[in-house]
């Protein structure tokens, strides 16, 4: 099951035709997010949730780049693009997961900004937001017999990171310094992350898994 932003449908997604619903809408907005669910769940239900909303904003790193804080606006915007698009998510698609029996689960996608100083403070507080929100999830959830999980990826040059520094190459190059396997994450190591710990880890619940290859922990010799 997926709920989409307004960005184009990959084209792997999309060339699984009928293998895959999906419904585009936008995450923050309760109602559009209550018709996609609708529709992408009519007849199954929901056994395993993830969510993926959010990124940081161009003005953010643009104030990070000029050596400032970013204003007000800018944060309230990063907190509802991270944090409240999670939220509308678990909570319209709460009913359709209590159908199933057996274990079901809920894993929010974070950051290691969250638990690491990367910068980009109100990206980073909203991330730590979503493990607050796991934390207070686990009991209630829990007894529901729902386990809820976070994923915290550390630096993955995407074509969106990419786009968002206009010095990109000094900038992960000087990241891939904090690596400790020496090479930075790919989409595919967080996918196998998220997949492993939705549907295999079935004991493990309230948890943050951290996948940065070290970045988080790892600092090279002098610094």
């Amino acid at each position: 099951m997926g709920v989409l932003d307004r960005r184009p449908l990959p084209r792997e997604l999309d060339a699984l035709g009928e293998a895959v619903r999906y419904a585009d809408c936008d995450v923050a907005d309760e109602d559009e997010v209550a018709r996609a669910l609708e529709k992408v769940t009519s007849g199954v239900a929901i056994r395993h949730l993830v969510g993926v909303a959010g990124g940081a904003l161009d003005e953010e790193v643009r104030a990070q780049q000029a050596g400032t804080l970013p204003d007000v606006a800018t944060v309230d915007a990063t907190l509802r693009e991270n944090v409240r698009t999670q939220y509308v998510a678990l909570h319209a698609a709460l009913p359709s997961l209590l159908r199933l029996d057996g274990h079901r689960s809920l894993t929010l996608v974070s950051s290691i900004n969250a638990i690491a100083g990367f910068g980009l403070p109100g990206y980073s507080a909203a991330k730590a937001a979503l493990i607050g929100l796991t934390n207070a999830l686990t009991g209630p959830l829990g007894r529901l017999g729902i386990r809820v999980n976070v994923v915290a990826p550390g630096t993955v040059p995407t074509n969106r990171t990419l786009s968002l520094w206009h010095d990109a190459d000094e900038t992960f190059a000087a990241l891939l310094d904090y690596s400790a396997l020496g090479r930075l994450g790919t989409p595919e190591d967080i996918a196998e992350a998220v997949v492993v710990l939705a549907t295999m880890l079935t004991h493990v619940t309230g948890q943050v898994l951290v996948v940065d290859g070290g970045q988080s922990v790892y600092r090279p010799l002098g610094d």
